[in-house]
């Protein structure tokens, strides 16, 4: 055989074998993508956690960037605020003595997956950024840094800064800031998830740089808006044809209208809210259902008082949070 036709079968069986490992690998991918989506969307099982308005400190969840939770002398602990032109500093009993103001209020962490348990709601005793910032002549387009002792740092355009419902809190639920969730201040803002709120806050700048945050520096959302969300928390039989299910619903800073429920991909119904529906915090629900022995699928939506509607669409959480109809496996006996 001449060893010119040699190597075109040879180049020949080169390029088939590459076609047949492109093709491979591409199946694989697309398999494994779909297998991916599957998995995300799948029906999931029921948690059947105990619905609360108000979640206890110590079940409240916690994120760390380090698992490490400054210890703090309130006696010497001071926060600093400044800017190009000047620099106070405030004692907690300071900051303890201006205007306070007790809140519902909802944290949720941008990388808790649809019906995760890393979202709470408290009771913040606080007072204004406002009062803070005032005095430091805020020009447009500064950004307020805010950073923690852990090593945490996040930051702000002025304008959402100076919006009457950004606070500086010291007590969670009528006791001083736990320890774990940033003992003695930490930053809460409406409607936006957790990362951008730190906690140990020892530092508050006003600068005309950039200045992008630590999850923001690592991909994360830059403005970290909250996804309004539902989740089913339990289902139980309150009466031989009666079952509850209970869950809470967030719409971010929006106050929460109303909840629906849908069974194996039913017509919609609404269920009823059960607690206060104010701004920024959740609310609980529960829907009585006529129940029949059978193998169930469970959905809930939320709508906030504008009108909106949780998307349905399933998302990961990376790196703007989660998005999807949260659905449970329910088993009627």
């Amino acid at each position: 055989m001449p060893v010119f036709d040699s190597v075109q079968q040879m180049q020949g069986r080169r390029r088939a074998f590459r076609r047949r490992t492109f093709l491979s690998v591409g199946l694989a991918g697309v398999g494994a993508y779909l297998g991916y989506r599957w998995w995300r969307q799948r029906p999931q099982a029921l948690a059947q956690r105990r619905t609360l308005y108000v979640t206890p400190n110590g079940d409240f969840y916690t994120v760390s960037i380090s698992n490490r939770y400054p210890i703090v002398d309130p006696e010497t602990w001071r926060l600093k605020i400044r800017s190009s032109a000047r620099e106070r500093e405030y004692s907690l009993e300071q900051i303890r003595a201006l205007p306070v103001r007790q809140f519902a209020k909802t944290l949720s962490c941008i990388s808790n997956p649809v019906g995760g348990p890393a979202v709470g709601n408290a009771i913040w005793t606080a007072t204004p950024l406002l009062s803070f910032l005032e005095a430091f002549d805020p020009e447009p387009g500064q950004r307020v840094v805010f950073r923690g002792l852990d090593g945490f740092d996040s930051s702000i355009p002025i304008e959402v800064a100076l919006g009457a419902d950004v606070y500086l809190a010291y007590e969670m639920n009528g006791a001083p800031l736990p320890r774990k969730h940033g003992f003695p201040l930490r930053v809460l803002l409406p409607g936006k998830y957790g990362m951008k709120q730190p906690r140990w806050l020892t530092e508050i700048e006003l600068t005309d740089d950039r200045a992008r945050g630590y999850w923001e520096r690592r991909g994360w959302s830059e403005t970290a808006d909250i996804h309004p969300a539902s989740r089913i928390d339990s289902a139980r039989p309150v009466s031989p044809e009666e079952w509850k299910v209970e869950g809470v619903a967030y719409a971010g800073a929006a106050a929460v209208r109303a909840v629906e429920v849908q069974v194996d991909g039913g017509p919609w119904q609404e269920a009823r809210i059960t607690s206060p529906a104010v701004g920024d915090s959740w609310t609980t629900w529960e829907w009585s259902w006529k129940a029949r022995p059978g193998r169930y699928v469970i959905g809930s939506r939320v709508f906030d008082v504008q009108g909106n509607v949780q998307e349905a669409g399933f998302s990961g959480t990376f790196p703007n949070g989660s998005t999807g109809t949260h659905r449970v496996i329910v088993e009627v006996s």
